[in-house]
């Protein structure tokens, strides 16, 4: 009887732990999942002997703010997007240093904060997964095209969330002559559940309900609307650079992009090991987005290959 009693008791508290997620899954968690904060940009180019000229990109009723990095020869035009709760110098890209190189392979590059992000406006404070930051791509390229017109492809650069941002912008008839993928964020159900677990260190599973319950309250984009979807459909010269350990921006969506759109070169980021030093403070987001910081020499001869080969093929080379 007693025994029978202690397992009901037990019962009832699981019940009542599982229904108390549940609710906090539904109702409080989606807010914070998508919430972001500002980081202000505290270095510039000029740190890696650049020279670049500060901007402010109109996109809508919003002004961002950016830099131009002109190459001295310029080959081809960049427009660079950075990821969620980022900005234009994010350590984990690497992007300062990543500016230098493709300085160094005559690409010019436009770089900016998107909203709700480093030194340009907040709106709601919140990511949206490309939804709604895609205009401050669209207005990056009309940008460069009032101020620095020319023949020159343009290539689109998107890291994490910025590849989702990119992907987005192309579906709304941005043109561009190719795409450049670092880690792309292409299912926004399953890196929401991964950055769950590098936050919390709890299973992803656990995130499932909230990560669902935010995709429908914010309409974030999911199923048919999702990054990998809109990609398959994307028909120009796709460079994905993934890395097979990524914990966040998993490698089997990258996987199934490559096989679903032969436009897509999926390049494999050579492993690195938790133990390097390029990973110092990354803690559990690991190996994300960090194939510039990690493997240099790869990144600059994957980049350069593929620049080279839209230059090639641009109608006026």
């Amino acid at each position: 009887m007693a025994l029978s009693r202690a397992i009901r008791v037990t019962l009832m508290t699981l019940l009542g732990l599982i229904l108390f997620w549940v609710l906090l899954s539904i109702f409080w968690a989606p807010p914070h999942l998508i919430a972001t904060t500002p980081y202000p940009v505290d270095q510039t180019p000029a740190t890696r002997n650049l020279d670049y000229q500060d901007i402010t990109i109109p996109s809508g009723d919003l002004l961002l703010e950016g830099w131009w990095i002109p190459a001295s020869q310029p080959i081809a035009d960049l427009i660079f997007v950075h990821g969620a709760g980022s900005n234009r110098i994010s350590q984990y890209i690497g992007s300062l240093d990543f500016y230098r190189t493709l300085h160094e392979l005559n690409v010019s590059v436009v770089t900016m904060d998107i909203r709700n992000h480093g030194n340009s406006p907040v709106t709601d404070g919140t990511l949206r997964m490309g939804l709604a930051e895609w205009p401050d791509v669209v207005a990056s390229a009309q940008w460069l095209d009032q101020h620095h017109p020319s023949n020159r492809p343009l290539i689109l650069l998107g890291a994490s969330m910025g590849g989702s941002t990119v992907i987005h912008a192309m579906k709304n008839e941005l043109e561009a002559d190719a795409i450049i993928l670092l880690d792309p964020l292409l299912d926004v159900l399953d890196s929401t559940m991964e950055v769950g677990e590098v936050e919390t260190s709890f299973p992803p599973l656990l995130f499932s309900i909230a990560a669902r319950a935010a995709i429908y309250r914010y309409g974030l984009p999911h199923g048919e609307t999702s990054p990998l979807a809109m990609a398959k459909t994307l028909d120009l010269p796709i460079l994905l650079m993934q890395d097979w350990e990524d914990p966040v921006t998993r490698s089997p969506f990258a996987a199934e992009l490559a096989n679903n759109n032969p436009s897509v070169i999926l390049a494999r980021v050579p492993t690195t090991s938790v133990e390097e030093a390029c990973l110092d403070g990354k803690e559990e987001w690991g190996t994300h987005v960090a194939a510039h910081p990690c493997r240099p020499d790869w990144t600059r001869e994957t980049v350069a290959a593929f620049v080279q080969s839209v230059v090639n093929k641009a109608p006026n080379s």
